[in-house]
């Protein structure tokens, strides 16, 4: 459990839960509800366009030009009523099926007043606005309070209700209930059931006595006063809140039935409001406008070759247009579109009940939460994919979702939400997976680098070519100090060992060699089997790369020796050192390529290498490398013939450095040297004499061994070893030379 936490892989599965949870607890915030509103909702509008306009609602507009050719104040609440009168009575002359004064008459003209009221008599479909205010009690509290219009106006008139918006310039939403317990119907729901009642009241009547809803002796009937409504409409409301399953019933049986397109959506749509819901989203039809407009005075003062208009079956609604309220801010209100007044606002809810093509929400709160919640846990999941999957899939998958959110919009009036989905959440995983990916890639880039480093030096990887001495795989010639190593026993090691546990055993070897190889500023050529190759280059001869070589042979050597104490296996490490020219570059052509330093150099110091097993030491260099250098023990070895050489090698055994060796190693080099003179010299037994009493002193140093038994046979035998100013060594070495 605790390696699934650490892993990065873990981190970023849990990156798409984060997201997805921290997008879903955003969605619950007001703030983000608003912006969607305001923001994600209008885009849909955008996209969307204009509809074709209801054929059910028809603006009776009071603008300026009526008030001018009227001859009549600029406040249409100052306007004589005996205006009003005749407007209602040549609109039901037209043939309107109710009437809607978006006006609220505040102050009583009683003359004027009378003869309105008779007019409204008269036609029996007159819906007044009243004014819903806060009345102020004390400190925070307030008190909603209804003002009607004059008593005789009030009395005469099938309802007054007032028009109620959500707060907010921008609007969005309408009420179609108010009060505490939300059992008032607002002005678009009582003309939207006077309407149907009107309209369609046989279908109704027969619906909900099919299903029992109604009983005979139901008090509103479409025969009777339509100003009993309110009683049989708070009945049913009372009657589907306690049988939640009644209202899915009757609109089953709704849908069974065949009725004109109309017709239905009307019912439909009043059956819905009965389930208590009390706000609705506007769907605006367009800009200003877009709902028919017919002039307040062309009804008044009609004209000659203008057509008369037809308003059979529609609902005329009386108010002021925008122009006319310009300079009152606060009756001026702005749709995705353009400003509007009250007027069309009231002409567009209530077109919208009975057309039945609201805006809905397609999620609850805790069905958005939810959804915002997968969304944001696919995009983040997709996050962790590599950066031109990850980016493309969540691309295409915000064109879908604004494209299905378009299409659902436009053919259904279903709202998707867009604004953290798309605009918070794509971004945001869209970083995610950017940053993902650069982690991702960083860490590719540092595994590439460190098993790169190994092998090459920052020399190689860091060049700045052209193309084309790429082309051409140029090399260098350069001086260079090579060191060659090698694991005694590794042979016998491998018979007995299975090659995983061998590979792994091998792994932790060369994990100790290497760091000692780049901490002193070279770097790792070669390996092979239980071999490596280590090469310090510069462009000219310098003393520090043959400083760092020899202080790497060193550190190496203790390495070794405390690796195979921490491991318990011999695997005794033999080096040869050498420096010279090189050359240094990629070797095997461009399809096998190798980063490698070739030359006699690099043979010489195999070649040192392998003479450790003949003298029995650990550490061997060649006079160049060491030629005026300070600070190390070394022992001379005499001069060797290597296998493959034409010319002699001065070598020499690296011990330790300056201050690091025993007491004794002085004396015994010395004797060594003097030793190791008289058998330069030719002289046998007085050489052999000495190396026999030296490695009496110290019986364990195998080069002491190798001049006494050397210099005994060619006692013994002149002919042992011919030419004794450079002692050869071939691959199979000599048997006066093999080691006993």
């Amino acid at each position: 459990m605790r390696g699934f936490w650490r892993s990065w892989r873990s981190k970023r599965c849990l990156f798409g839960v984060a997201l997805g949870l921290c997008v879903a607890l955003l969605s619950l915030m007001p703030y983000f509800s608003l912006l969607e509103e305001k923001i994600g909702l209008g885009l849909l509008f955008a996209q969307r366009g204009e509809l074709n306009p209801p054929a059910e609602v028809v603006i009776i507009s009071i603008d300026r030009e009526s008030a001018n050719l009227l001859s009549v104040a600029e406040d249409p609440e100052q306007w004589p009523r005996r205006f009003h009168a005749k407007l209602i009575r040549r609109l039901n002359e037209l043939g309107a099926e109710l009437i809607g004064f978006n006006i609220f008459f505040s102050t009583p003209q009683p003359a004027d007043d009378a003869e309105m009221a008779a007019a409204m008599q008269e036609s029996g479909s007159v819906v007044l606005a009243n004014y819903l205010r806060l009345k102020h009690l004390q400190g925070d509290a307030y008190i909603e309070s209804l003002e009607e219009p004059p008593e005789s106006l009030a009395k005469t008139a099938l309802a007054t209700v007032p028009f109620l918006l959500v707060q907010g310039e921008e609007t969005d939403r309408f009420l179609i209930r108010f009060g505490e317990s939300g059992d008032h119907p607002t002005f678009p729901l009582v003309l939207q059931r006077l309407f149907v009642l009107k309209q369609h009241g046989d279908e109704l009547e027969g619906l909900l006595r099919e299903g029992e809803t109604v009983t005979a002796d139901a008090s509103v009937l479409p025969s009777r006063p339509l100003a009993v409504f309110a009683p049989f409409f708070v009945g049913l409301e009372v009657l589907f809140g306690g049988q939640p399953k009644l209202r899915d019933r009757t609109l089953q049986r709704l849908h069974g039935k065949s009725l004109p397109p109309g017709q239905r959506a009307s019912m439909l749509s009043l059956i819905e409001t009965l389930s208590g819901e009390t706000t609705r989203y506007f769907n605006h039809y367009g800009a200003t406008g877009t709902i028919p407009r017919i002039p307040y005075h062309s009804l008044l003062l009609p004209q000659e070759g203008k057509a008369t208009p037809d308003l059979r079956g529609k609902v005329a609604l009386v108010g002021f247009d925008e122009e006319f309220q310009s300079d009152k801010s606060e009756n001026i209100f702005y749709s995705p579109f353009s400003p509007v007044s009250s007027l069309e606002l009231v002409a567009t809810a209530i077109a919208n009940l009975l057309n039945h093509n609201g805006i809905n929400p397609i999620f609850g709160r805790w069905g958005q939460f939810a959804w915002l919640f997968l969304w944001g846990s696919l995009l983040g999941w997709l996050s962790s994919k590599r950066l031109r999957v990850g980016l493309s899939s969540m691309l295409l998958l915000a064109i879908a979702y604004f494209a299905i959110a378009c299409w659902l919009f436009r053919e259904f009036s279903l709202w998707l939400p867009l604004i953290l989905p798309l605009f918070w959440v794509t971004p945001l995983a869209m970083i995610g997976c950017l940053v993902d990916n650069y982690v991702m890639r960083s860490q590719e880039n540092r595994k590439i680098h460190s098993v790169i480093d190994r092998f090459i030096p920052d020399e190689a990887t860091n060049r700045t070519d052209n193309s084309e001495d790429e082309d051409r795989g140029e090399s260098k010639v350069s001086f260079g100090v090579c060191l060659a190593t090698d694991a005694g026993q590794y042979t016998s090691l491998a018979e007995k060992m299975n090659p995983m546990d061998l590979g792994e055993l091998m792994n932790d070897y060369y994990s100790t060699l290497f760091p000692m190889v780049r901490q002193n500023g070279g770097w790792v050529s070669d390996v092979t089997g239980d071999a490596m190759m280590a090469i310090w280059t510069v462009p000219i001869s310098q003393n520090d790369i043959r400083l760092g070589a020899l202080r790497a042979a060193l550190d190496i050597l203790h390495a070794v020796d405390c690796f195979q104490d921490k491991r318990h296996v011999r695997l005794p490490i033999r080096m040869g050192l050498h420096c010279g020219e090189m050359r240094v570059g990629f070797v095997g052509g461009k399809e096998n390529a190798a980063y490698r330093a070739v030359g006699d150099t690099v043979n010489t110091s195999a070649r040192l290498e392998g003479l450790n097993k003949l003298l029995g030491t650990r550490i061997l260099v060649s006079l160049p490398l060491i030629n005026g250098l300070a600070g190390f023990i070394t022992r001379p070895m005499g001069s060797f013939m290597l296998a493959g050489k034409t010319h002699s090698v001065d070598v020499h055994e690296l011990i330790a450095p300056v201050g690091e060796s025993a007491p004794w190693l002085a004396g015994m080099i010395a004797c060594f040297d003097e030793a190791l003179g008289l058998f330069q010299a030719g002289k046998w037994q007085a050489a052999a004499n000495a190396f026999e009493a030296l490695s009496c002193k110290f019986p364990e140093d195998g080069p002491t061994r190798f001049y006494a038994r050397t210099a005994r046979a060619n006692a013994e035998n002149p002919l042992a070893t011919p030419d004794m100013a450079a002692i050869q060594v071939l691959k199979s070495v000599p048997g006066a030379l093999a080691p006993k």
